[in-house]
């Protein structure tokens, strides 16, 4: 029996619009108010925008309660783009839990219900360790985890999900633009 290939999916970033949340706490902390395209210097939004210690604890702290992550919109075009691959591949979510005791019972319900996902396709799974799964495609948002994961799976196909802080950091594989760019290169790679 012939198995499908398999397309890993980072969810924050390429999925969910982690940023707009993680903004209106920053807000909600420091009185301060950021606009994404400002976040410019790289994966780590609270440093990049030049946040204390303190401040990113407490932003982080405010952030785990009950609900936030079922409110995170969704990226335009990814349920379209994941069902897209669908016809073609495996699809699995490989997220890396965020903290607090609701976040991943409520990462798998927005999944379900926002992406069309099944539980047993989401994989909690923290960045530095994601190298551990394997796929034909892993598509992620932060360069370190798609260089240790090229570096697990040198036949697989690492790509790089272009967003305002990673687009011009040192990623010298694939890359895409948008839900149609990576649904094109996905089914050039795999059919």
């Amino acid at each position: 029996m012939a198995t499908r290939p398999r397309v890993l999916l980072d969810v924050d970033g390429p999925i969910a619009d982690f940023m707009t949340p993680a903004l209106d706490a920053i807000h909600r902390v420091t009185g301060r108010r950021f606009k994404a395209e400002e976040h410019t210097s790289g994966w780590d939004l609270f440093a990049g925008l030049g946040l204390s210690s303190d401040e990113i604890d407490a932003v982080l702290l405010s952030m785990q309660t009950p609900g936030l992550c079922l409110g995170i919109p969704t990226v335009d075009g990814a349920r379209e783009g994941v069902e897209e691959l669908r016809s073609f591949a495996d699809v699995w979510a490989v997220t890396s839990p965020f903290g607090g005791e609701h976040w991943m019972h409520e990462r798998d319900a927005w999944l379900v219900k926002h992406m069309g996902f099944k539980k047993k396709d989401v994989l909690h799974v923290r960045a530095e360790s994601k190298h551990g799964v394997f796929g034909d495609i892993l598509v992620e948002d932060k360069i370190d985890t798609l260089q240790s994961w090229r570096m697990a799976w040198p036949d697989s196909h690492p790509v790089l999900f272009e967003l305002s802080y990673n687009s011009n950091h040192g990623w010298d594989g694939l890359s895409v633009s948008g839900w149609g760019a990576l649904v094109l290169k996905a089914r050039a790679l795999l059919t």
